[in-house]
């Protein structure tokens, strides 16, 4: 009777044991698919115009905000007080990854991609960041490389009216360059992309009044080709300025790591 009731409650004990592992499994299952199931599922009702709650703990956009700066005046990233419409812009993107359940690092690699690293606040981010970037890069990426990036322009005049520059730009990588889209650091200044004899659509800073152009715009450069990319700047644009003047143009392309090429022109303009 007594060895009857030691094998009951081991077999009960092992029946714990056994339900224990499988609630364990199943746990790990569902931790493991969850997360891409619901940004899946975000992504889904921000097509189709609603809102869905996220099944997991995400990052908060208010965590990712100060951790990069406005192209137009340098100022961490303020919802409640944004100072521009580049800021603005910025911030919506931020929001919108937030809202797909991705996690903390995903915006950041996104935003930075999407804007430039040298938005990030801190320097040592911008740095930790790019050694992620260059030891996951495939080694048959494209690679953008250029053997100027700053002109001096001289004494610009109003009457004058527009001066252009040129810096050329080249894929020294193993796979197709995609450039797909151009900005620069300032309204006056704007920046077009020609490739085998065709000039594309003049970019300038976004969120400032200027028509924005084609979204789905982009231009692949084949390994070992080259692309001009010319540089506009209006005096007009701002008439009462005189004196020393520095703007910045932005690349944006598909090389993993130097997703941002930054171009800056220097001058003096006088009426």
């Amino acid at each position: 009777m007594r060895s009857l009731i030691i094998m009951k409650k081991k077999a009960l004990l092992f029946t714990k044991k056994k339900l224990f592992w499988q609630l364990a499994t199943v746990l790990g299952i569902i931790i493991l698919f969850i997360s891409p199931l619901s940004s899946a599922v975000q992504e889904f009702g921000m097509k189709q115009g609603m809102e869905l709650p996220s099944t997991v703990a995400t990052v908060e956009a208010n965590e990712i905000y100060p951790m990069f700066t406005c192209p137009c005046c340098g100022q961490p990233l303020n919802k409640e007080n944004p100072c521009c419409g580049s800021m603005t812009q910025m911030i919506d993107f931020i929001d919108q990854k937030v809202s797909t359940g991705a996690d903390k690092d995903a915006v950041i690699l996104a935003t930075a991609q999407e804007f430039g690293l040298e938005r990030l606040t801190d320097d040592s981010a911008r740095k930790t960041l790019r050694e992620k970037l260059l030891a996951n890069a495939p080694k048959d990426a494209p690679k953008i490389m250029t053997s100027e990036t700053k002109k001096d322009l001289g004494i610009v005049s109003l009457k004058k009216g527009v001066v252009t520059t040129e810096f050329v730009i080249k894929n020294e990588g193993k796979s197709d360059l995609v450039i797909d889209k151009l900005s620069s650091s300032c309204g006056c200044t704007s920046a077009s992309l020609a490739y085998q004899g065709k000039e594309g659509p003049r970019f300038s800073m976004p969120g400032h009044g200027q028509e924005e152009p084609d979204p789905n715009w982009k231009v692949a450069i084949t390994p070992g080709d080259e692309a001009i990319v010319k540089v506009y700047y209006d005096p007009a644009v701002h008439p009462e300025l005189t004196g020393p003047v520095t703007r910045e143009v932005s690349v944006h392309s598909n090389d993993p790591v130097d997703f941002e090429t930054k171009f800056t022109i220097t001058l003096d303009q006088e009426k």
